[in-house]
């Protein structure tokens, strides 16, 4: 069942727009101020969130930030709420990476609409992977020859996340998938603060991720990415294992061995249309640069 969250600091709202979603089938949990629109965006995992502007603690423009800017949160679809017509408040909403706007007064039902609209939309496409509702493989071949017929110079990162078997191996499938999400908020956060809006990220699957950028930000977004892939990571150890540098994993023979905490490889491509005709050869030179990168310890990028 689809779970809304709901951050309204009026009573009346709350209730009508409770009584509408739960008739539609929908599963609502309840946000009074910012505050706890932030903290309940990170409890209940939420599928969507219904966002008021006008609230107590922390504005609705702040609250969407906060979660554009959380990894496990970046990935959430928000409409937000208003009753200011202007449209420089549409536009505050949409570039802090607001998916939807209405405007008070509503219909409730024309909010059903945009929901249901807007959880199409993240479906619709045939190759989204469904661990991070990110795009896969199809589109972002689609994506690059679309570039190249254009003529356009861009840079093609392909990434991955070290170590990660281990990880899952000690902590559980569900830790791990846990993980692929917070790693793919990263490379969303790290778009929307460079880029100032998202940008092309695909999930290949696994834990193999790929994005593209223009080339003058190549170098800046794989620094910034490292930076809060590095912030993220201990947050998901247990004990003192972020301090050791590394983890006790029991192999198949039942030995516990000693391995290193995850990190990540990026390969990066700078493509000009002149040098490169195709997309597989622009994602094998990616590889090969990310294989180089692999070959280093600690979180690396490789630019070629």
């Amino acid at each position: 069942m689809v779970k809304i969250l709901i951050a309204d600091d009026d009573i009346e709202i709350q209730e009508l727009l409770r009584f509408t979603l739960e008739n539609e089938g929908y599963q609502t949990v309840i946000a009074c101020d910012g505050e706890e629109a932030v903290s309940k965006a990170l409890t209940e995992k939420p599928d969507m969130l219904v966002l008021d502007v006008l609230m107590p603690k922390l504005t609705g423009y702040e609250v969407c930030e906060k979660i554009r800017q959380n990894p496990a949160t970046s990935l959430l679809p928000i409409i937000m709420l208003t009753s200011l017509a202007q449209v420089k408040d549409r536009i505050t909403g949409i570039k802090l990476g607001a998916d939807e706007y209405l405007s008070k007064p509503f219909e409730p039902y024309e909010l059903v609409a945009r929901i249901e609209g807007l959880l199409k939309r993240i479906k619709a496409n045939i190759s989204a992977n469904p661990l991070t509702g990110l795009p896969g493989q199809v589109s972002a071949e689609s994506e690059v020859k679309a570039l190249l017929e254009d003529g356009k110079t861009f840079a093609l990162f392909f990434t991955d996340i070290d170590n990660f078997k281990s990880y899952n191996d000690k902590y559980g499938f569900e830790r791990g998938d846990e993980f692929i999400r917070i790693f793919a908020g990263v490379l969303r956060q790290t778009q929307i603060e460079l880029q100032g809006k998202p940008g092309a990220l695909f999930h290949l699957g696994g834990e193999d991720f790929m994005l593209i950028t223009s080339h003058d930000m190549a170098e800046k977004m794989a620094k910034r990415i490292i930076e809060l892939f590095d912030a993220a990571v201990f947050q998901r150890y247990d004990d003192d294992a972020g301090q050791r540098g590394y983890i006790w994993v029991v192999d198949k023979s039942g030995r516990e061995v000693k391995t290193p905490l995850i990190t990540i490889s990026i390969g990066i491509t700078l493509v000009d249309p002149e040098k490169y005709k195709h997309y597989s050869q622009i994602i094998e030179n990616a590889k090969e640069m990310w294989k180089i990168s692999k070959s280093n310890a600690g979180n690396t990028y490789v630019v070629g």
